[in-house]
């Protein structure tokens, strides 16, 4: 379905649901755009482009970002080394993993694990120690 305004793919919510349970169901295994929308019972392009519309972010994104808080995650709660923990999340490897991560937090999993359990979140104690 179209959104007449504004001229762009509208995703169903119970689509959007059905696709946010299926990556969160299967966060750990590689995924494919064609397996999310497949569960969503639409074509690759069709839920690509109302997943955006509905989220603000791509297919691609969300996964990457829900891999990532579930990661922090496990940091937090787990005695899983960071090797473990990507893979658990569903990253093929730890340089992967540790590049992605630094790339959203702006600190390597090892360092956001100890700040964080220290202090709080990393970029606090980053502002502190400059104080």
């Amino acid at each position: 379905m179209k959104d007449r305004k504004t001229n762009s793919v509208v995703l169903a919510p119970w689509r959007l649901k059905r696709a946010v349970e299926f990556i969160e169901m299967n966060l750990a295994t590689p995924l494919q755009l064609v397996e999310i929308a497949r569960a969503a019972g639409l074509s690759p392009m069709h839920f690509a482009a109302g997943f955006r519309f509905a989220t603000g972010r791509s297919p691609h994104a969300y996964l990457r970002d829900r891999r990532i808080e579930r990661a922090k995650t496990k940091l937090l709660s787990d005695d899983l080394s960071i090797d473990e923990i990507a893979i658990d999340v569903g990253f093929r490897s730890q340089t992967h993993f540790i590049t992605v991560f630094r790339r959203q937090t702006g600190h390597p999993p090892a360092r956001w694990r100890r700040c964080s359990a220290c202090i709080g979140e990393p970029s606090e104690v980053v502002w502190r120690m400059s104080q």
